[in-house]
């Protein structure tokens, strides 16, 4: 997902120097009109996105702390919330740097550069947004399909720690190599170099990507929810078998399955919309990666990402119960407030 690296303003050479890249042709230009304007719609997104998530990330917070049960999966939703806040914080910084002409040069300039010009803290953020996602799965999964099991051997503590290994591995995963093959030179800033002046390790990023964070979660994904959903229509057919003879302890378990049956339909939703904003952008990664080239389609596929974390909070707002309760409080007590003070005066 490194943008500049595919915009081909600049080329990496092999001497360690940066030239301009001509304009061969008028298709070549045209994609650098639209990066540029590309970057200016990232920056709105990021401004939209970091409003939405930041406004769903309060209410989660206030749901869980009125939650009396205080459930696990809160902690998991919580933590994927904030990673969406986190990359539309930084990609609004990462954008702004990109807009404006810095001449990089010291320490600074070389932080700037491997940390937000290269993209590198947020491909690490947005990786750890997919591990963080995959768990929510698994934890799903355990708690419909096997729930005596998770009920007795699923605690809070573990929920904390798949937090805390979803930040360590997603960082893992790019960020010090990104830190250790950014380069400044002349003021420019030269992402992840090393790569890109090597079509082999190139090729071998661009698939090891795509397995890791687009295969593998699309193969839990669907075993998980595709499980899930056949277990629950089960049950949901077995407890209306019983409704007959309903009792105080059957409405609480009716109301239980309601509440799973939920998060689990929010989760679906939310795992379907990753699946398609991620796609066009790993099939970039994996096939047309190896071209030097610009190209509009690439472009394209490298900012549904992004859409897709701007967008996740009205998927938490219009799905789940607790936040939707939250937010219509909110939005009731800001009318009376403004209609108080339009009395006052």
């Amino acid at each position: 997902m490194n943008d500049d690296n595919s915009t081909g303003l600049t080329a990496w050479n092999a001497d360690g120097t940066t030239q301009p890249a001509a304009f061969t042709d008028s298709g070549q230009l045209s994609a650098s009109v639209v990066h540029h304007y590309q970057r200016y719609a990232l920056m709105g997104i990021g401004i939209f996105g970091t409003g939405s998530n930041a406004l769903v990330l309060y209410a989660l917070i206030v749901h869980r702390a009125q939650d009396s049960k205080k459930r696990g999966v809160l902690i998991l939703i919580i933590n994927q919330n904030l990673l969406d806040l986190c990359c539309c914080v930084i990609m609004l910084i990462t954008m702004c740097l990109k807009v404006t002409t810095i001449y990089l040069t010291g320490t600074l300039g070389y932080i700037l550069c491997a940390v937000f010009i290269s993209n590198n803290l947020l491909l690490s953020l947005l990786n750890t947004s997919v591990i963080n996602l995959m768990t929510l799965t698994v934890e799903r999964y355990l708690k419909v399909v096997y729930p005596f099991w998770s009920r007795k051997n699923l605690k809070s503590w573990m929920m904390y720690a798949a937090v805390v290994f979803s930040w360590i591995a997603g960082i893992l995963t790019v960020f010090f190599v990104g830190m250790l093959t950014s380069f400044v030179i002349d003021g420019s800033c030269m992402p992840y170099a090393f790569y890109w002046a090597n079509s082999g390790l190139m090729a071998g990023l661009g698939t090891w990507t795509f397995v890791s964070f687009y295969l593998l979660p699309m193969v839990i994904f669907v075993f998980c929810y595709g499980h899930i959903v056949v277990v629950m229509r089960k049950q949901i057919r077995v407890m209306a078998g019983h409704n007959v003879q309903a009792s105080a302890r059957n409405a609480s378990q009716a109301q239980s399955k309601r509440v799973k049956w939920n998060i689990t339909k929010t989760m679906i939703i939310v795992t379907a919309f990753f699946s398609s904003c991620w796609l066009p952008l790993n099939v970039h990664l994996l096939v047309a990666r190896t071209m030097q080239r610009s190209n509009i389609t690439g472009f394209i596929a490298m900012s549904l990402p992004y859409v897709n974390i701007a967008l996740n909070p009205f998927i938490y707002a219009a799905r789940h119960e607790g936040v939707r309760r939250i937010l219509v409080r909110m939005i009731k007590c800001s009318k009376h407030e403004g209609a108080g003070r339009v009395g006052a005066t």
